[in-house]
């Protein structure tokens, strides 16, 4: 195996020494000791331990002492740095220990700042968000950690033990990591040292698209955002990652100057998602209950509890599909409706212009303008720029199957000639010199195509 899996810790003193030496003496309390102290002076570090720091400050001991003799002429700020980042390790220790939960929530799970509904939302989890639990006293408030956030939640929209165990296996990725390296790591179009397509500085990362445990070739296949490329195996670290929860300022961002058309995108891709969850985990309920019905079999315990829990998951997880399609479903309503609002207000924009003057060539909706110029100069109105080419402008929006389908603010496009769609089987259109901008019959010619542009 080629790559290196490992938890990346960047910025922190390495302990790697330090752990080799946890299991041995050292000249410090040891972990039971420290954690029953209160107010007592370290005179390795010179810090008070409490029952909070207890951990970091063996870790610390452990890393000075090996140091050698003179540890204590170690300058202040060397020792500081040890300190605080034996602090940080101890923390990702605690970390790694704590129990993970799902989020199953209708639509989102709120974030708040404190065990009640009327404190400050700081954030959501989604569907198949994951979280750690730091606090569950059995109550209906539970207090996670997820991503960047830290706060409690409502604990009857959250999946826990081993049901959780099961549902983060289905719901992680893998992700390869630059690890504090100095130069830039090189993804490749194809295997090999030639057609660089993007390189990543230390720190970041991309998704892993094939099973790491059939990796023999040295290469990592990832997707980024200029598409499938390559990555040597010995340049990253591969990670498990999981979808965690959405801040207010990331959800803000997001939404600012979002379309109703991506949020219904957005929306969509969330049921997709969870629609493959879904699958991925009737699957394993599939499988293993054939085990535990297997009559040449006699099902051990645990293989029927892994049945009980597959299958639990497996209607959890289609609950939350369920739910999240239907949020995509209110979306793609939503958008439609907002499309069919604006479309009519593009034709209603339009027939202002009726008797207005055609100009081969202009787009003036006053002064003079010619067929594309016309489309191109309303829709600009609303937000949308069309080329001025009537035959360009099919390009754009979506496919309309037939005249009957059509509704108002849909382009009309014609082999050579294009006009805007006003309903009743009509459009409005810049017809020629003589006519000027006029109402006509939407088939008064064979029409190429019919193209909605807010949809």
């Amino acid at each position: 195996m080629f790559f290196k899996r490992s938890k990346v810790l960047t910025g922190l003193v390495t302990f790697t020494m330090a752990a080799a030496v946890m299991g041995g003496p050292v000249q410090a309390m040891d972990n039971s000791a420290r954690r029953n102290a209160s107010a007592t002076l370290n005179p390795i570090t010179g810090n008070v331990i409490t029952p909070d720091n207890a951990q970091a400050e063996l870790i610390a001991d452990a890393v000075l002492s090996i140091v050698g003799p003179g540890h204590r002429e170690i300058e202040d700020a060397k020792r500081k740095a040890i300190v605080n980042g034996a602090s940080e390790k101890s923390k990702l220790m605690q970390e790694d220990k704590m129990e993970l939960a799902v989020a199953a929530p209708n639509v989102y799970l709120n974030i708040h700042t404190d065990a009640s509904l009327g404190s400050e939302v700081i954030g959501k989890l989604y569907s198949n968000d994951v979280a750690k639990i730091i606090q569950d006293n059995g109550g209906d408030w539970v207090k996670v950690k997820s991503g960047k956030l830290v706060g409690y939640v409502l604990g009857e929209y959250l999946v826990k033990g081993d049901e959780a165990e099961l549902l983060t296996e289905l719901v992680k990725k893998n992700v390869a990591i630059v690890d504090n390296s100095e130069d830039e790591v090189e993804i490749h179009s194809y295997k090999g040292n030639a057609g660089v397509m993007m390189t990543m500085s230390a720190g970041e990362q991309v998704t892993v698209e094939e099973d790491m445990e059939n990796e023999t070739d040295g290469w990592i296949e990832v997707s980024t955002e200029n598409g499938t490329g390559y990555v040597r195996s010995e340049d990253v670290s591969i990670q498990d990652s999981y979808p965690v929860a959405e801040t207010s300022e990331e959800q803000q961002e997001r939404l600012e100057n979002a379309t109703v058309k991506d949020i219904a995108d957005d929306a969509q891709k969330k049921a997709d998602k969870a629609s493959e969850v879904a699958q991925a985990a009737a699957e394993k309920a599939e499988e293993a209950v054939s085990l535990v019905e297997d009559e040449d079999a006699e099902p051990t315990k645990a293989e029927e509890k892994a049945a009980e829990t597959a299958q639990a998951v497996a209607e959890i997880t289609q609950v939350v599909a369920d739910n999240t399609q239907e949020t995509a479903d209110t979306a793609k309503e939503d958008m439609q409706k907002h499309g069919a609002e604006t479309g009519e207000a593009v034709a209603q924009f339009a027939l202002q212009f009726v008797g207005n003057p055609y100009v081969w060539g202009g787009s003036s909706l006053t002064n003079g303008t010619d067929c594309s110029g016309f489309t191109m100069a309303v829709y600009s109105n609303f937000g949308v720029g069309l080329p001025h080419y009537d035959a360009s402008q099919r390009g754009y929006g979506i496919g309309i199957d037939s005249l009957a389908d059509a509704r108002p603010g849909d382009l009309i496009c014609f082999y050579g000639h294009v006009g805007i769609y006003i309903g009743d089987g009509m459009m409005v259109h810049a017809a020629n010199a003589r006519d000027g901008i006029k109402v006509s019959r939407a088939d008064y010619r064979s029409i190429a195509c019919i193209r909605r542009i807010f949809y």
